[in-house]
């Protein structure tokens, strides 16, 4: 996804959210659950003081509580990416990690130390 792209800052959004919260469930096809199980891997080894690494379940592709990213617009507490393709959300999560987010001040990109605001990111793409 471009970053030009009206839902990059949602894409970013999840991300980090898929990275800095505890407890995380990825939902994600049966037939992506080796890219998931890589993209967990990764956290692990960039970010080795997370003992709390994200759960995988099968199902459509969700970070479950956190981000949707399908076409159906899920409840303004939950980060959405509509039509967001998995391996953007993998490039997205790789480029945080390797900015050092989210053990870092500032590398997570300009908004992330921002109040999110769903309903005004959405705006943005339902015109």
């Amino acid at each position: 996804m471009e970053i030009t792209d009206p839902r990059w800052p949602s894409l970013r959004e999840a991300g980090r959210r898929f990275l800095k919260h505890p407890n995380v469930i990825l939902s994600i096809p049966t037939n992506k659950r080796t890219d998931a199980h890589k993209l967990i891997q990764e956290i692990s080894d960039n970010i080795p003081s997370k003992l709390d690494l994200p759960k995988i379940i099968d199902g459509d592709f969700s970070i479950i509580g956190l981000a949707e990213f399908g076409k159906e617009q899920p409840s303004m507490d939950v980060c959405w990416v509509p039509d967001c393709k998995w391996d953007d959300f993998i490039t997205t999560v790789t480029q945080l990690l390797e900015a050092g987010y989210p053990g870092c001040v500032g590398c997570g990109g300009a908004d992330a130390e921002d109040a999110w605001d769903e309903a005004a990111r959405r705006s943005q793409f339902l015109k």
